[in-house]
């Protein structure tokens, strides 16, 4: 694998003061996960935003309060501290896990545009489909 963690450093700023060994960890955990063969394919962007994702969960793993589950707030008080969350809107476990940072979040949606595929526009309604109109060939 060929990660470039200054790369990675001038594309995201917030991680600019972050160690290059702790960047090339964040990568060798990707890249050693079931991810694999999709982070060895993907883009330098996806990859840039995984590895990311990964480096701000673990950077900010003590202070994510986890027992909550995340998710939007909907309620809080200030006496007595209370406050009152919303689960995510996922439908699988990795949009459940992208959705943990901005970084996955921006990753998700890149990742649902290059699958959603082609669309088509214009033409003749013949043309997209396998019959002429009138079902002859």
């Amino acid at each position: 694998m060929t990660f470039d963690p200054v790369a990675f450093q001038n594309a995201f700023p917030a991680f600019s003061s972050t160690p290059t060994a702790a960047i090339t960890t964040w990568a060798n955990i990707v890249e050693q996960s079931p991810m694999q063969s999709w982070f060895c394919t993907a883009p330098t962007t996806q990859q840039q935003l995984i590895v990311a994702h990964v480096g701000y969960l673990l950077t900010n793993a003590s202070s994510i309060d986890n027992s909550q589950g995340g998710g939007a707030v909907v309620s809080a008080t200030e006496g007595s501290v209370s406050a009152s969350f919303v689960a995510p809107p996922v439908r699988d476990g990795l949009e459940y896990y992208l959705s943990g940072s901005t970084y996955g979040q921006m990753l998700w949606a890149m990742l649902n545009v290059q699958a959603a595929g082609g669309a088509y526009i214009g033409g003749l309604p013949e043309r997209s489909a396998y019959r002429k109109v009138g079902g002859v060939f």
